[in-house]
């Protein structure tokens, strides 16, 4: 199935049903592809059955799976997908699903949905053990606050593909953002934790003969409804919204960073709700406290370290001005 073939069917014109088409004529099962009254792809089985005696339904990440009773002794399993951006993933698993009851009885729906449903639970598995690693809280906050400068700072002042492509942190750059002959770290915390820079290496704070800025965020837990609140979530997909239509060098720069980074769209990441207390701005000059490649007796690398934030003020630089001259 390709993009082309879901996207040639129009969303469905009421709540009430779902505009629909045969998967493939001459598979022995009745599936279908469609979309819903939302415009979000479906995939759908009808089958002779009962809910009674069929395996647990799987909870699968991004992906809405339910079973409906649309007759005395017929169901319909629907997959709705419910985050466009696994797209590829959806028509992946509905390929694999196609291809996996292939063989049944023509017709013989109810095997024929006890096998998907046995399929759904494997790949329920295998995607579990492919990220059940969460991105820690502090990696949650750090990917957060490099988002928070792209939308609000990179987007404003570039063209989204021109924006996507200067996000270099997740390319193992040693800084997040180059933008010319300026390069932009962000480093984002808590306002509640320990007031310190957090460096990773010894050339983060080295950025050679371009001029570099910290960016410096601490963020506050906030309730859902608060103003300004976001999770990691609705930041993703509201800079993905943004970048939907400029084009694939753009958009998969961006999505390329995401993955890079650990990021999957978990229903845990809503849990965590912020909004931005403060943002600040430090250039990094010559007497700016950092360990560099320079300092390091030979054979000594990959050094980490922390800055008390208190030695960083005399580095302070207002940040409306550092942003016209990084983005002039």
């Amino acid at each position: 199935m390709t993009i082309d073939e879901w996207k040639d069917i129009a969303a469905a014109t009421g709540p009430e049903s779902d505009n629909v088409r045969r998967a493939d004529a001459g598979h022995p099962l009745e599936f279908f592809r469609g979309r819903d009254f939302s415009g979000r792809y479906l995939l759908s089985l009808a089958a002779e059955a009962t809910a009674e005696g069929l395996p647990d339904l799987p909870r699968l990440n991004g992906i809405e799976v339910r079973l409906e009773k649309v007759a005395p002794g017929r169901v319909r399993l629907v997959l709705t997908l419910l985050d466009r951006n696994q797209f590829d993933l959806f028509r992946d698993l509905a390929d694999h699903l196609l291809k996996a009851t292939a063989g049944v009885a023509r017709g013989d729906n109810s095997a024929g949905l006890k096998l998907v449903l046995r399929r759904l639970r494997s790949w329920h598995d295998l995607l579990r053990r492919r990220r059940d690693d969460l991105l820690s809280s502090s990696e949650a906050i750090g990917l957060a606050g490099e988002l928070l400068f792209f939308r609000d700072q990179v987007l404003a002042r570039r063209t989204p593909t021109e924006a996507a492509l200067s996000w270099r942190g997740a390319h193992h750059d040693e800084q997040d953002f180059a933008l010319g002959h300026w390069q932009i770290e962000i480093k984002t915390q808590l306002s509640t934790s320990d007031q310190r820079l957090q460096v990773s290496s010894e050339a983060q704070l080295d950025a050679g003969s371009a001029r570099l800025l910290i960016c410096h965020q601490t963020l506050a837990p906030a309730p859902a409804a608060a103003h300004g609140s976001f999770t990691l979530n609705s930041l993703v997909s509201e800079i993905t919204a943004r970048l939907e239509n400029i084009g694939d060098v753009g958009r998969d720069a961006f999505e390329t960073a995401l993955e890079a980074l650990g990021y999957v769209n978990r229903a845990e990441y809503d849990e965590m709700c912020w909004v931005a207390t403060s943002c600040r701005a430090f250039e990094v000059t010559e007497r700016f406290p950092r360990i560099v490649p320079s300092m390091l007796p030979s054979g000594v690398q990959n050094v980490r370290y922390d800055i008390a934030l208190r030695e960083c003020e005399p580095f302070v630089v207002d940040f409306d001005v550092a942003m016209g001259q990084a983005f002039g």
